[in-house]
C-alpha cells in the first residue's frame, strides 16, 4: 500500500464553493477510486491551500486508470474552474513522505 500527499490550490474566495462541490461527489467517481485501488482518500483546507492524502496499492496505475475513466473527467472538468495553477504550471504537486509512524497491531 502506497501513502500519497499532494498539494493543490484554490482562491480563498472560492472556499465555500469548493467545500459545497465536496459534498456533492459523484457516486460513480468514488465506486471508481475503489476500483483503481484507492483505499482512502483525505482532503484538508488551509487557506487557499489543499493537502490531499492517499493510500492506494498503486497510485501510478489509480492514476492512469482514473485519467480515463468518464466520472473523473465530468469531475475534473467540474472543479476545473476552481483549481490553480502551481507556479510550475501544474495543478498537482506530490509532497514526498518525510516521516510516518504506525502503529503496530497487536
Amino acid at each position: 500500500m502506497q501513502r500519497i500527499s499532494f498539494v493543490l490550490q484554490i482562491d480563498e474566495r472560492n472556499r465555500e464553493a469548493y467545500i459545497q462541490r465536496h459534498k456533492q461527489v459523484d457516486p460513480e467517481l468514488l465506486q471508481a477510486f475503489q476500483e483503481v485501488g484507492i483505499r482512502t482518500y483525505s482532503i484538508f483546507l488551509d487557506g487557499g491551500k489543499l493537502f490531499a492524502y492517499m493510500e492506494v496499492e498503486n497510485y501510478e496505475q489509480a492514476m492512469a486508470k482514473l485519467s480515463v475513466h468518464p466520472a473523473n473527467i465530468r469531475w475534473q472538468q467540474f472543479m476545473s474552474d476552481l483549481l490553480l495553477k502551481h507556479t510550475d504550471g501544474e495543478i498537482v504537486r506530490d509532497i514526498p513522505e518525510v516521516f510516518y509512524f504506525g502503529a503496530k497491531e497487536e
